[in-house]
């Protein structure tokens, strides 16, 4: 890390908590902007992937998980279990 960066970082972990989160948001905007497609399009896109994902598990192309194995996995995977 650059001196500078370095600077940077260590003024940032000063910031009150408000402000930190403030200043992520804004740096994970400038990494990955939103979209700049309708919300009206990005619904609509993603109605087409749920209804595709759906048809595949129907012809037996995608298995199901019932949400205690999703979560279970999760707690193993992440250690999440004090979560439970």
């Amino acid at each position: 890390m650059l001196p500078a960066t370095k600077l940077i970082e260590s003024e940032a972990l000063s910031l009150p908590v408000s402000e930190r989160a403030e200043l992520v948001v804004h740096l994970l905007n400038s990494l990955e902007p939103r979209p700049t497609a309708a919300p009206a399009q990005v619904e609509n896109i993603w109605v087409h992937e749920a209804n595709r994902r759906y048809q595949s598990y129907l012809h037996g192309e995608e298995e199901s998980y019932s949400a205690d194995e999703v979560f279970s996995e999760l707690r193993t995977d992440d250690d999440l279990s004090q979560f439970s």
